[in-house]
This record gives C-alpha cells, sequence and structure tokens, in this order.
C-alpha cells in the first residue's frame, strides 16, 4: 500500500514523459537519417543536419534524464515543454501533430505542478 502513495500525477507524468525524451533523443542519435525529414528545408541550409540532429537527440537525452530523475523539474519540464512548442511551430502541422501537442501540453502541466509545491 506504501508503493500506491508513490504514484502521484506528477511520478506518472515524469516517467511518461523522461522516458519519451529518452528514447526520441536515442533513436535521434543512432539513426538520424531516418529523422532528417523532420528539419525544415530552411534550417538544412543554415546548419548540417546531422550536426543538428546530433545536438537535438543529446538535448533530448538530457531532458528524458531529468525529468525522470526529478532533477530541475521546473526547468526541464519547461524545455520540454519549448522543445516541442517549437517543433509545432517550425515543422507544422501533420499526421502525428496530435502526439506532439499531447506531450507538450503533459510537459506543460508537469511544469505547473511542480512550480505549485
Amino acid at each position: 500500500m506504501k508503493e500506491m502513495r508513490k504514484l502521484t500525477p506528477e511520478f506518472i507524468l515524469r516517467i511518461g514523459l523522461g522516458l519519451t525524451f529518452l528514447y526520441a533523443g536515442l533513436h535521434v542519435i543512432f539513426d538520424s537519417t531516418s529523422w532528417i525529414g523532420f528539419i525544415p528545408h530552411w534550417l538544412q541550409t543554415l546548419v548540417n543536419p546531422h550536426l543538428f540532429l546530433t545536438i537535438h537527440g543529446i538535448a533530448e537525452i538530457v531532458l528524458g534524464g531529468l525529468i525522470l530523475g526529478g532533477l530541475f523539474l521546473q526547468v526541464a519540464s519547461l524545455l520540454a515543454f519549448l522543445d516541442l512548442f517549437s517543433i509545432l511551430v517550425f515543422y507544422g502541422v501533420d499526421d502525428v501533430t496530435f502526439r506532439d501537442f499531447g506531450l507538450m501540453m503533459a510537459a506543460l502541466t508537469l511544469f505547473l505542478l511542480v512550480k505549485r509545491r
């Protein structure tokens, strides 16, 4: 019964967001070719796509680790929200936008939960 008290909304959000960011970051690092098409063409003219994906993948791994570990949660959840928001703004709307929007709102919810305590 004691373990059930640990299953707070904040904990569940941390696990869901943290693992999602960790998975995405690792996938970007180990299979960057699959992600090239998600970089807007205008950005590909400004920066090497593989370099951009490597930096973005590392950032997502760090964010995922911070969120999973419960470290700097207010900053990490806000950065996660801004990361997903920037994807929606700069990449645009497509068939999987609903997923990014849901994750973005989960990150915002985590930020608000952490800020409130």
